[in-house]
């Protein structure tokens, strides 16, 4: 995994090796799973470059757009246009909430509040990561 300093380096390359090594991550995830890939495409410009990526390289990889109901017609359009095969989850947005509540902004504070149910549904000590121990005094407020 690469550290910060790995990440600065990458941040400072000039676009065209920035291009070569996405190009050759590509082809290692399209080898390695012998072409039997989509793309995850949320219309956003993070998987458009993706999309034009992967498909200057190997043009048949499906884009999966998985249309909650949430997104803006704009998206959605933008999707059928790239050509996206749209999916639709087993569960709608508002049966999320109310079986498991609104989503936490923060990993970090979604892992507090897990823990803290944890403690006071069972009680005692709880395993917070790398071998330490959580206990109540861990937790936020």
């Amino acid at each position: 995994m690469p550290d910060k300093a790995d990440l600065r380096q990458r941040q400072a390359l000039p676009l065209s090796a920035k291009i070569l090594m996405s190009q050759n991550r590509i082809r290692e995830w399209y080898q390695h799973f012998n072409g039997d890939v989509c793309i995850s495409f949320s219309g956003g410009k993070d998987s458009t470059v993706l999309a034009h990526l992967v498909h200057d390289m190997y043009p048949d990889v499906p884009l999966v757009f998985c249309n909650t109901g949430l997104e803006y017609p704009e998206i959605q359009a933008f999707a059928k246009k790239m050509g996206a095969e749209f999916i639709r989850p087993k569960m709608a947005f508002s049966e999320v909430i109310s079986v498991y509540g609104y989503p936490i902004i923060s990993k970090e504070n979604a892992e507090a509040i897990h823990y803290a149910r944890r403690i006071r549904n069972g009680g005692g000590k709880q395993q917070k990561g790398k071998g330490e121990n959580l206990t109540e005094k861990d937790l936020p407020g």
